[in-house]
């Protein structure tokens, strides 16, 4: 397909239509009041909704983000951002470097393809693109904490005014474009003077040491100056697969953007952009950065209730005397928790610390923790595309269908303030991460978000972790036992003290702690959903939770 590369030039169009009617009603002053605000749950809105953005901009486009990936979507937001630079807007692009694309041909092609677009790595190793494995371990012994520290920031700034974060990054799996593992994600627009904080965090990314050009990384200069590399002139070239054809032409439909988007936006009563500086503090790892510190206070505002949703759930030793002291203080205060299960988990080093730690989780801290399916029963709802995707897979002879992995970073407190970002509960984003989001005090806006988060919860969706039962009072015993082990070094017990439970057909859905959940729901093991009993993911699983409490700092 053929499009035009001028975009974006009309004198009114819904972005300068709605940005126009809310920059109008801000406060001057106060960058928390007078935005406004919508999230995003849909992987193929998502990406509608960021080349939407990019046609429209006419002036910057400053974007941020810990993986790109040089398939399908990767290449059509670099075709956008491209065609955006070609018709005089400056972009500005920061990547990490451990996880995106590290191919010094397609990085010469963006140092050189226009004077307005400029991509800068986060750290990169041995100041190359593309270093070696034996480059990447010297970096490793010699600076581990520069290599280990990553900037985890998922941002996007639009003219200054239009800000989008959450936890997509740039990747088929983040659009329900990928054939077998796509994420349920979420992501939140911000309109107002609260993009203009978004955009000086960017600021002082662009600018921080570590933040390298492209142009001035070794192995991308040497091709440069042989001028060997692929240009990329025509949007064919970019190789979509036949992919975007629809999405494409909805970006550039005016009354389909303005009634999907545009017109969903409503004022928040306060919304605070929050971010870490760059390198994360000081000392090899940072227990106060902003975001950690931020959400912290926050958390310890909860009376009643803290809804959460976090792909991994590795809480720290603050985090947990935190939840203890809010039960402790307020016995009626719920706090239930969203994450992926053993069988969606994309990381499953993580899964195996939250295996570890889950039966504290639920018998000492009274958490209520739900394990997401990766076919949950509202799985077309989750991702429309389903079927395509899983029709794309047959062509391509994958093994597997499509399923879903848990990616969304939110929280509701009180129903009355909510959190968006890119934030973990994990000890990564506590100490080695930067990390951003925005905190949203707004009871309609909550009640949405929490409403998004319950359904992920519904027994439909997720299994429900509760405690084993055990005959005879052999419970007493096998608590001691595990939750001894659990905090040691070295930790053999095979069995759990906790357990996965799903609803039994026709019962109704009761809190853990009923007393008819036992009779309601019943027990499906340690990893329901698995192939088998016994896989290398399961062995690995109890493997990392017996000896992995020495990795836990770095998950």
């Amino acid at each position: 397909m053929a499009l035009s590369f001028a975009r974006g030039l009309k004198a009114q169009d819904p972005m300068a239509e709605a940005v126009g009617a809310i920059m109008g009603r801000a406060s001057l002053g106060d960058a928390s009041r007078g935005n406004n605000v919508l999230s995003i749950e849909d992987g193929y809105d998502a990406l509608l909704w960021r080349v939407h953005l990019i046609r429209q901009a006419k002036q910057s486009i400053d974007l941020q983000t810990f993986i790109w990936k040089n398939d399908e979507s990767g290449r059509l937001m670099i075709c956008e951002l491209v065609e955006a630079a070609r018709r005089g807007v400056r972009v500005r692009i920061i990547a990490d470097h451990m996880v995106s694309d590290q191919n010094p041909e397609v990085g010469a092609f963006l140092a050189t393809v226009s004077p307005h677009l400029e991509v800068r790595h986060y750290r990169p190793v041995m100041a190359r693109l593309n270093p070696t494995l034996v480059q990447k371990l010297s970096a490793m012994v010699w600076g581990f904490h520069g290599t280990n520290q990553r900037m985890h920031n998922k941002l996007m700034v639009v003219d200054g005014t239009v800000m989008l974060t959450g936890g997509r990054n740039i990747e088929n799996t983040y659009f329900n474009h990928a054939t077998g593992m796509n994420f349920r994600d979420r992501d939140v627009i911000a309109v107002g003077p609260v993009a203009a904080e978004a955009a000086a965090s960017f600021e002082t990314y662009w600018n921080f040491k570590h933040t390298v050009p492209s142009a001035e990384l070794k192995d991308v200069a040497t091709v440069i100056a042989g001028g060997e590399f692929p240009r990329y002139a025509t949007r064919d070239d970019y190789d979509f697969g036949g992919l975007f054809g629809a999405l494409q032409e909805e970006a550039d439909n005016e009354e389909l953007m303005k009634a999907r988007f545009w017109a969903r936006l409503r004022q928040a009563d306060r919304v605070e952009f929050i971010h870490d500086e760059p390198g994360k503090g000081r000392g090899f790892f940072s227990s106060d950065s902003n975001t950690t510190v931020e959400l912290r206070k926050q958390v310890g505002l909860a009376r009643r209730e803290i809804v959460v949703q976090t792909p991994y759930l590795i809480l720290s030793k603050t985090a947990r005397k935190l939840a203890a002291k809010l039960k402790r203080n307020f016995p009626e205060l719920r706090i239930r928790i969203s994450t992926n299960s053993y069988a969606s988990t994309d990381n499953i080093m993580a899964y195996s610390a939250n295996y570890r730690l889950r039966s504290d989780y639920v018998g000492k801290l009274g958490l209520e923790v739900y394990e997401f399916k990766p076919h949950p029963g509202s799985l077309r709802e989750l991702m429309p595309q389903y079927d395509e995707a899983a029709q794309r897979g047959v062509a391509d002879k994958v093994s597997k269908p499509p399923f879903l992995c848990l990616h969304a970073k939110s929280l509701v407190v009180d129903g009355r303030l909510s959190f968006v970002g890119s934030y973990n509960l994990d000890p990564r984003s506590v100490s080695l991460n930067t990390e951003v989001g925005l905190i949203i005090e707004d009871e309609a806006f909550a009640h949405e978000l929490q409403k998004k988060i319950e359904r992920d919860m519904a027994p439909r969706n997720s299994w429900v972790i509760a405690k084993r039962e055990f005959p005879l009072g052999l419970r007493a015993v096998n608590s001691l036992i595990d939750g001894t082990l659990s905090l040691s070094p070295i930790d053999v017990w095979p069995i759990q003290n906790s357990s996965s439970f799903e609803l039994r057909p026709g019962a109704e859905a009761v809190p853990r702690g009923h007393p008819e959940f036992y009779s309601r729901y019943r027990e499906v093991g340690d990893f329901p959903g698995a192939d088998a009993t016994l896989t290398s993911k399961g062995i690995l699983t109890r493997f990392y939770k017996a000896v992995g409490a020495v990795f836990t700092p770095i998950m």
